[in-house]
């Protein structure tokens, strides 16, 4: 398995006391899987993300990524936020080369991976563009170039699409989705965890949909996604599409139900 949690718990502390935010989860998600963690916002995801990516320790339970015990900060991971955290003076091709400065690694070898990244993505035109002259989809495609630049293994997402309108958001899940299958080489599968709180994205991206109940967090459901990749934007409007959407909301809301 590239991931697997045994009874993972996460407790903060707070002037009121201890805070449990993610209470004895467990899963696995196999090579190459792309997984959706979908709840409602403030039930744990994030934290079960930064767990994953290194940037908090568990308070209990076991946590492994490639078969090694989450000790800290990958290299093999690449991590986008719900915010783009472009540098503003940098422009979007040195934004996506950021992260091989941080790694000390030589730049140069890494410069038309960038622009053949930006490409793709629909940037060729705007790699010389600083942050402020791009719009908020173009930034969140720079922050998915930038976590894809050294080619990592893994690809963390925390509700990268979030702040963006409705429109903006069904064309960034395409981008997503196309690129994620292009990286699907024989022997260099990339395994993909996403973070959302959207039921049509969860379904049109995942392999596997896992439910998750209010703070603190818990695995409700682990829910096969039956559609078979590549996957046209087009399956969004089957029937059996709209039947697991109206499945996992039931799902949701009886767990609203039940916490209230």
């Amino acid at each position: 398995m590239a991931i697997a949690l045994r009874g993972v718990r996460k407790t903060y502390k707070s002037d009121h006391g201890p805070v449990e935010a993610v209470a004895g989860v467990s899963f696995d998600v196999a090579d190459g899987e792309f997984v959706s963690l979908l709840g409602p916002s403030g039930c744990g995801k994030s934290t079960l993300l930064m767990m994953l990516a290194g940037l908090e320790a568990p308070s209990a339970g076991h946590l492994a990524v490639g078969g090694q015990p989450v000790a800290g900060p990958r290299r093999d991971a690449g991590l986008v936020f719900q915010d783009a955290t472009l540098l503003p003076w940098l422009s979007a091709r040195e934004n996506v080369l950021f992260p091989i400065r941080m790694m000390r690694l030589r730049e140069e070898a890494y410069r038309e991976r960038a622009d053949r990244l930006l490409a793709t993505v629909g940037l060729r035109d705007f790699a010389s563009r600083r942050p402020a002259q791009l719009s908020g989809g173009m930034r969140q495609r720079v922050a998915l170039c930038r976590a894809l630049i050294h080619d990592p293994a893994f690809l963390l997402m925390d509700e990268p699409f979030s702040a963006l309108d409705a429109i903006t958001r069904d064309e960034m899940g395409l981008v997503l989705l196309d690129l994620w299958e292009r990286s699907q080489e024989p022997g260099r599968r990339k395994t993909g965890v996403f973070i959302t709180h959207s039921i049509r994205e969860a379904l049109l991206l995942s392999d596997r949909v896992l439910v998750m109940g209010r703070r603190p967090s818990v695995l409700t459901a682990d829910v096969p996604v039956p559609f078979p990749r590549p996957r046209a934007p087009g399956v969004q409007d089957t029937p059996e599409f709209t039947a697991i959407v109206a499945r996992l909301r039931g799902m949701i809301e009886h767990n609203l139900r039940d916490a209230a």
